[in-house]
C-alpha cells in the first residue's frame, strides 16, 4: 500500500529536532501546503537537508547477505588441541629376507628408518570492524527495528567471508611455495585444452597419472618413502576455463563419456598460483591445513564515541605435505627422471667346484655380473636370484650313471645347497647344480637367460659331537678315580 506525502511529512515533523518542529507548521494543523512551503523557504536550508535525511531514514532496507564458503574447507584437518608445532614422521619401506631355518638374527639390530618434517602456526589473521548503534540507527530506522540488526548480521557475514577468502587464497597459494622449495612434478601437455583433440590429450595423462599413483613410487612426491593412491584420496584441481574446455571440448562428443570421466574428486579454483598450469592432480593430503584459533571475540564497547569493536582472530597451519603426490600439468617442460641403466652380462657362482660331506651343505654365492650406469651409482647388479636344477652321477671306471635323489638334496631360496646323508648318493659321486636367472627385465624386448654352474665332490659324513659348554670346559668340579667321592677344586 502506497503511503501519501501528507503521512511522510507528519511523521517527518514529529521526528525532527526541536529547530524543525519550532519553524515549520505542523501539517496536521496549518495543512499540507503550509508546512511545504515553509520547508522550502531559501532561509530554511537547512531544515530541508534534515528533512532529506529524516526521507533517506523512512526508506524501506533489505541488506545483501551472502556467505563465501572456502571451496577447499572439506581438505583442512581437524582443529588441533594443544601445541604450536607438529612433527610428522613416515617411515621407509623395509628389506625383504627370505626364510631360513637356522636363523640366529634374533638378537641382530634392525632399526627401522624414517623421515620426519614440521609444522608451525604460520598464519595469524585479524579482521575488525567498529559499530555504532547510535548513528546507523537515525538512518536505518524504517519502522520494524530488523534493518539494523539484519545490517549488522550482514556485516558479520562479511567478516567471515573476508577470513574464508584469504584462507582459499593462502591454501591455494601452496602450490607455489611447494614449487619455491621443492620441484614440483611436471606433466608436459601441448597447450591449453581448447580442442577436442587438446582437451583428450590432457584426460588421457590425467587418468595415466591416476592408474600409476595406486602404486608405490617416489616419482611424484618430495621425500624417500613410497606413496600410493586410491581415486577416493585424489584430487584433480582445474580452473574454471579448464574445467569447461573438459566438458563442452573432450567429453561432449563422446559416445561413452563414462569411459573418459574421472573418477575422482574434482575441485575448482580460480587460477593457478605458478605460470602456464592448467590442471594439477594431487593426493587429498598436499594441502595441510589445521585451525589453531578461530573465534569471534566479544565486542568491545568504547563509551566515548558509542561504538562496538568487533575482532575475528584466526589463527593456522597451512603448508605442503612433501609425503604427497603432486602432478602439475603445464606447457612448460616436463620433469625428467635420471634412469639408472644396469645391464646383465652373464651370471657366476664362486667357487665353481667345492667338497661337501654327506649330510653338509655349502653356501652358493651367485652374483649377477654387469655394469650400472651412471658410473658411481651406487646401486649393485641384482637381483642375484635363481632357479636351480640339481643332479648327480656316479662314475666308476670309464662308466658314469646318473644317480636318484631324495628331496633331501636341494638348494634353498637363501642359496645353500644341502646334500642327503642316505639314499643313493655315495662318497665321490657328483652333484650338478645350474642356475638360471629368475628376472626378466620387462623393459627389453630381448629376453635373455644366463645360466651358471657349480659341481660338489661328496665326501664321507662329518661326525657330529656333542657341543663343548662353558661349565665342561671350566669345572670345579673333580671326579676321582676311586669311588664315587667328588671334590671341589677352585680353579687358578
Amino acid at each position: 500500500m502506497a503511503i501519501q506525502n501528507s503521512t511522510i511529512l507528519s511523521k517527518a515533523w514529529i521526528e525532527g529536532s526541536n529547530d524543525f518542529q519550532q519553524r515549520i507548521p505542523n501539517p496536521d494543523i496549518a495543512g499540507y501546503a503550509a508546512a511545504v512551503q515553509e520547508l522550502f523557504n531559501p532561509y530554511n536550508g537547512d531544515l530541508l537537508n534534515g528533512f532529506s535525511n529524516l526521507l533517506v531514514g523512512f526508506m524501506g532496507n533489505y541488506v545483501e547477505s551472502k556467505l563465501f564458503e572456502n571451496p577447499l574447507r572439506e581438505l583442512k584437518k581437524p582443529a588441533a588441541e594443544f601445541g604450536n608445532t607438529e612433527r610428522h614422521v613416515a617411515v621407509k619401506y623395509m628389506k625383504a629376507h627370505s626364510y631360513k631355518l637356522d636363523d640366529e638374527t634374533l638378537l641382530k639390530l634392525e632399526r627401522p628408518e624414517f623421515q620426519e618434517w614440521f609444522y608451525s602456526v604460520n598464519q595469524h589473521r585479524r579482521y575488525e570492524f567498529s559499530w555504532s548503534r547510535y548513528e546507523l540507527a537515525r538512518v536505518m530506522s524504517e519502522g520494524s527495528g530488523y534493518g539494523l540488526d539484519n545490517l549488522l548480521a550482514a556485516t558479520l557475514d562479511q567478516q567471515r567471508s573476508s577470513d574464508n577468502y584469504d584462507e582459499m587464497q593462502v591454501m591455494i597459494n601452496t602450490f607455489a611455495m611447494a614449487d619455491k622449495y621443492y620441484s614440483l612434478y611436471r606433466r608436459n601437455i601441448t597447450a591449453a585444452p581448447t580442442t577436442k583433440e587438446l582437451g583428450q590429450e590432457l584426460l588421457v595423462k590425467i587418468r595415466t597419472d591416476a592408474g600409476m599413483m595406486q602404486f608405490p613410487s617416489m616419482r611424484y612426491n618430495q621425500i624417500d618413502v613410497p606413496v600410493f593412491e586410491s581415486p577416493r584420496t585424489l584430487v584433480l584441481w582445474v580452473t574454471p576455463e579448464t574445467d569447461a574446455y573438459l566438458d563442452v571440448m573432450a567429453l561432449a562428443e563422446l559416445f561413452h563419456v563414462e569411459r573418459a570421466e574421472v573418477n575422482f574428486r574434482k575441485i575448482i579454483v580460480p587460477e593457478f598460483p605458478i605460470p602456464n598450469v592448467y590442471a594439477a592432480l594431487t593426493s587429498e593430503d598436499f594441502i595441510y591445513a589445521r585451525d589453531v584459533w578461530y573465534g569471534i571475540e566479544p565486542p568491545f564497547y568504547n563509551p566515548a564515541n558509542r561504538t562496538y569493536k568487533y575482532y575475528l582472530f584466526h589463527d593456522q597451519m597451512i603448508g605442503m605435505n612433501p609425503a604427497a603426490n603432486c602432478v602439475l600439468y603445464t606447457t612448460d617442460t616436463a620433469t625428467t627422471i635420471p634412469t639408472i641403466k644396469m645391464a646383465a652380462t652373464g651370471m657366476t657362482i664362486t667357487p665353481k667346484a667345492a667338497n661337501v660331506p654327506l649330510g653338509g651343505s655349502i653356501k652358493l654365492n651367485l652374483a649377477l655380473t654387469g655394469s650400472v650406469t651412471p658410473t658411481g651409482t651406487p646401486v649393485a647388479v641384482e637381483p642375484d636370484a635363481a632357479t636351480y636344477t640339481v643332479a648327480a652321477t656316479h662314475t666308476e671306471g670309464s662308466t658314469t650313471t646318473p644317480v636318484t635323489l631324495n628331496s633331501r638334496t636341494r638348494v634353498t631360496p637363501d642359496g645353500v645347497l644341502h646334500v642327503q646323508r642316505g639314499g643313493n648318493l655315495a662318497v665321490g659321486d657328483k652333484i650338478a647344480v645350474t642356475a638360471k636367472t629368475a628376472y626378466v627385465n620387462p623393459s627389453d624386448s630381448k629376453a635373455t637367460n644366463y645360466t651358471a654352474t657349480f659341481t660338489a665332490t661328496v665326501t664321507a659324513a662329518e661326525e657330529e659331537t656333542a657341543k663343548e659348554s662353558f661349565v665342561e670346559t671350566n669345572s670345579n668340579l673333580v671326579y676321582t678315580p676311586s669311588g664315587d667321592d667328588v671334590t671341589y677344586k677352585p680353579t687358578e
